[in-house]
């Protein structure tokens, strides 16, 4: 899709390694170089973001299984290529994904981070989903 490789996976144990390296990957990275992360410029990688994103919502519904895979790259995407509006959204739904499986404080600051971002980019269109989602977190 668009040049990107989504992994293939059900289970619940190949979907929590990809959540413990995405962490890895942000281990590093602070909320302030986050908030002042380069923008993303390749147009491809800018099209996946705004594919993926809103595949978000559908997944959800449909097929849960494969909810987290599509957060994790958005939120890889971001860290390889560059921040987006979208971006937002990925911060959001992983600070969601690591509130549920019990990683309250982590989660809540990548839900923070995703309403930093939305002002830092004043998009309209991705505030009402990352505050609706940042305020279950």
């Amino acid at each position: 899709m668009l040049g990107e490789n989504l992994h293939q996976t059900s289970s619940r144990d190949e979907t929590l390694i990809l959540v413990e390296e995405t962490k890895k990957m942000l281990i590093e990275v602070s909320d302030d170089d986050l908030l002042n992360y380069n923008l993303m410029t390749d147009s491809s990688k800018i099209m996946a973001m705004k594919f993926l994103s809103r595949l978000e919502v559908p997944l959800v519904m449909t097929n849960s299984d494969f909810f987290p895979i599509v957060v994790l790259q958005m939120v890889k995407l971001t860290l390889l290529h560059g921040m987006t509006p979208m971006s937002a959204i990925g911060f959001v739904y992983f600070g969601s994904m690591l509130a549920s499986l019990g990683q309250l404080r982590e989660g809540y600051r990548f839900a923070n981070l995703a309403k930093k971002l939305v002002q830092r980019f004043g998009s309209k269109e991705m505030a009402g989903e990352g505050i609706a989602i940042s305020s279950q977190t």
